[in-house]
C-alpha cells in the first residue's frame, strides 16, 4: 500500500532521520507514523494523541495498511505515555506554538535523552524557536511549504547550544530559510511585507489628534519589520 502524505506532512516526515525510534505526538489519522514505519524503516514508531477519536481513526488506518505490527498507538497528553529512552525522535505538528512549548516543557524528562525533534507549529513560530534554545537545543534545519494557500514551517532541532546566538529577526523569520533563497520562502516574505504595509497604511490614516503613544510604537515596530524583510529579500 502506497502511503500518500499531504505537502505539509511530507515536509515534516522528510526531516526525520532514517531508522529513528520515533514518537508522533498528536498523530491525528496516523499517516505520518505509517509513512515513517514503511519508508524510513523506523524500528520503533509510537503514534499518540490526547483525544480518543483521532487515535481510533489512526488505529483503523494503521490496521488497514497492515502496519499494526510496526506501530504502537497510545492515548497520551504530550509525552505523558512515553518513557525516557523509549524513543530518540519526536514529531510534533498541527498545533499552536504555545501549546507546543507547553508539551516540550512537560516532557523535558523524556526529551533530555532524545536526539531529534521535528516541530511544525501552526502559530507563534518565533516563540517555538526561542523555546528550543531555552531547553538547551539548537536548530539544525528548517523547511517551508505552501499548502491550500497557507505557509507552514517545519523545524528540526538537535541537542546542544547554538554556536552563534540568534537575532530577533532570525527568531521571527528563520535563519536557515533566509539563507537558502527558496522560491516559497521568497513568496512568503513578499506576502508578509504586503501584510505589514497594509497595516501601516491604515495606521498612517489615523488623524494626528487620535494618535496614541501605543500607535506610534506600533508604527515604528511595523516599519522595522518591513525593513528587516526587505533586507532578507535582497540577500536571497
Amino acid at each position: 500500500m502506497k502511503i500518500k502524505l499531504s505537502i505539509r506532512m511530507q515536509m515534516n516526515a522528510n526531516l526525520v532521520p532514517d531508522g529513528a525510534r520515533v514518537a508522533d505526538i498528536g498523530c491525528d489519522h496516523g499517516y505520518v507514523a505509517m509513512w515513517l514505519a514503511k519508508e524510513k524503516k523506523c524500528p520503533v514508531v509510537i503514534a499518540s494523541d490526547v483525544n480518543a477519536g483521532p487515535l481510533k481513526r489512526a488505529e483503523k488506518n494503521i490496521k488497514e495498511a497492515k502496519l499494526d505490527d510496526l506501530i504502537e498507538t497510545r492515548l497520551s497528553d504530550g509525552f505523558s505515555a512515553i518513557s525516557p529512552g523509549e524513543v530518540d525522535t519526536a514529531v510534533i505538528a498541527g498545533m499552536g506554538g504555545m501549546l507546543m512549548c507547553e508539551i516540550l516543557s512537560g516532557g523535558i524528562d523524556v526529551i533530555k535523552d532524545m536526539k531529534c525533534l521535528v516541530l511544525q507549529p501552526q502559530s507563534d513560530i518565533g516563540a517555538v524557536r526561542r523555546h528550543i534554545h531555552r531547553i538547551g537545543w539548537h536548530i539544525d534545519r528548517e523547511s517551508i511549504c505552501l499548502e491550500d494557500g497557507k505557509y507552514y514551517f517545519s523545524i528540526r532541532a538537535l541537542p546542544g547550544e547554538e554556536e552563534i546566538p540568534y537575532s530577533d529577526a532570525e527568531y521571527e523569520h528563520s535563519r536557515y530559510l533566509s539563507n537558502e533563497g527558496s522560491r516559497v520562502y521568497i513568496n512568503y516574505t513578499k506576502s508578509i511585507i504586503k501584510k505589514y504595509e497594509d497595516i501601516l497604511m491604515s495606521a498612517l490614516n489615523v488623524a494626528p489628534e487620535f494618535e496614541t503613544e501605543e500607535l506610534k510604537q506600533r508604527k515604528e515596530e511595523i516599519i522595522k519589520n518591513v525593513e528587516s524583510f526587505k533586507k532578507m529579500i535582497n540577500k536571497l
